[in-house]
Order: structure tokens, then sequence, then C-alpha cells
């Protein structure tokens, strides 16, 4: 009992002389509660902590208040190491412009989703045009024998006759028009020419039989305007010559066109009438390789 005692009573005095230090040291030192500065600085004055910039191992991560560094680019001006980048833009804007001398734009249609690039200069005239839709066929045949040309498909049946053809009897005939390589253009006019192989069945029912029927090989020049086919022939109506004449009106989609309208036809002799004429309306598609 009496250790124990004797333990407390050491652990106090201890205590007694820890807090009679404190105090004296908390009276002699009154400027260790005084300051009124802060550790890590203000927008107005510097760190204690840190001094005048946290510097981080360089100059390039020194923190900087804002008077600071809006003081130093005032200062630098025109002589900014990195230079004046308005200028640089401006300037390569400028050199971009020179040496784009030629602009490639994008003419889409509004009814078929495709493209044909077209190659111009900066003043806007045309140097060139490739198609890039898949029906401009012209672009498979280039360099070939097919090149410029094209091929037409007719279906056809006489309906107006004269008199001394009432009796006799017709069918249905078919056509087949191969485009020549040579097309001119006077504006609003295309001129191009063709060669056409036709046929042709007239079977006389009455009063003495008979019948007039074969082949017409017919070289035709075409012009067209605003899509209006007007068409003129001299040939052969096998055994005997003629001639014809058409009109219609086409349409055409890229490379395909689809046309109808009414040919006049005429045939020197048909035993045993003579010379004759019929009209007949005419159903038309074909390709263009132009």
């Amino acid at each position: 009992m009496l250790l124990y005692f004797s333990n407390f009573r050491c652990q106090v005095s201890k205590l007694m002389m820890l807090l009679v230090g404190l105090f004296f040291l908390t009276i002699f030192s009154p400027g260790l509660y005084a300051q009124e500065e802060d550790l890590f600085g203000d927008s107005e004055g510097d760190s204690l902590l840190f001094g005048d910039e946290f510097d981080l191992g360089g100059d390039d991560f020194s923190f900087e208040t804002e008077e600071e560094s809006g003081t130093e680019s005032e200062a630098v001006g025109e002589d900014d190491f990195f230079g004046d980048f308005g200028d640089e833009e401006e300037t390569e804007a400028g050199l971009t412009e020179e040496d784009t001398t030629e602009v490639d734009e994008w003419g889409l249609e509004t009814d078929a989703d495709y493209e044909s690039l077209i190659t111009r200069t900066t003043d806007g005239d045309l140097l060139e045009e490739v198609p890039d839709h898949p029906l401009e066929l012209g672009k498979y045949v280039k360099g070939t024998i097919f090149e410029d040309t094209g091929f037409t498909l007719s279906l056809y049946s006489p309906q107006v006759v004269p008199d001394e053809l009432n009796t006799w009897f017709s069918y249905m005939d078919i056509s087949l028009t191969t485009e020549l390589p040579w097309h001119f253009t006077f504006e609003p006019i295309e001129l191009s020419f063709s060669i056409d192989i036709s046929s042709f069945n007239f079977v006389n029912s009455f009063p003495v039989g008979g019948d007039f029927k074969g082949f017409s090989i017919m070289p035709l020049a075409r012009a067209e305007i605003y899509g209006v086919e007007l068409e003129l022939g001299l040939g052969m109506y096998t055994p005997t010559f003629g001639a014809m004449a058409g009109i219609g009106y086409s349409y055409q989609f890229h490379s395909l066109f689809f046309s109808a309208g009414y040919r006049w036809n005429w045939a020197y002799n048909i035993d045993p009438i003579g010379s004759s004429w019929w009209l007949e309306p005419r159903f038309t598609t074909g390709i263009k390789f132009w």
C-alpha cells in the first residue's frame, strides 16, 4: 500500500512540473500566438510556408497569382518567345487558300442519292466530270469499241394504213438500233446518228393474197431537244427501198432511257400494190454509253 502511494505521488509531481513549465512558456513567449499571416498565403501576400512561388522542380510548375501573371504577360508584350498565334493562323489560312487551286465538289442528285465527282478550279471553270453512279455505264466501256455508242430495242405494230393496205394483216414487230459514236451538241439540240434494223410483216387476205415481209436497214439521223426526239432515215425495205420519219418523247435516267412515239414508214414497191405507207406507235428502251 505504501509503494502504491509513492508511485502516485511521483506521477503527480511530474504532472505539476509539466504544467508549470507550460505556464511560464506561455507568459514569456506571447508572439507564438499572435501570428496574423496565413501559412499558405493569400492573393495579396506571400506564403509563409512556400515562399514567393511554389516550385515543383522547375520554372514551368510555379503557382502564381493572377496579378503576377498579368503583369508578366504585359511586360513580355511583343517579345513573346512563341510569337503572335493570331498572325500565324491568318498566315496559314492564306497559304491554304493559295495552294488550293483545284477544289473537289460533289453534286448530289435529289432524286437518286448518288454523286458525281466534279473537279473545278478556284475560278469555277469545269475541268473534268467523272460519273460516280452505278448506272453511268459509260465508264465501264471507256477505251473499248463501245465507247460513245448505245443500243436500242423497240416494239411496234402498224396502226394507221391507207386504203390499199386495209386488207393486209400486220403483226407485232421489233427493231434493234445501234448508236454510232458521232454526237454533236448545238445547245440545246443534241444531234446523233444510228443504224436501225427493223422487221415488218404484212399478209394480204383479199382479193389475190400475197405478203410483204422482211427487214429494213436504215441509217438514221436523230435530233433531241428537251426530251423531244425527231428522226429521219433513208434505206432499204428488202427487197425495195424506202424512208422513215418519227417523233417521240424520251426520258433518260443516267445511261438508261425510255421513249414512246410514232414512226412513219414509206416503201417504194409493195407487190402487187406499188408504193405505200403506214404509221406505227413505238415503245423503246435503250442504253447510251455517253
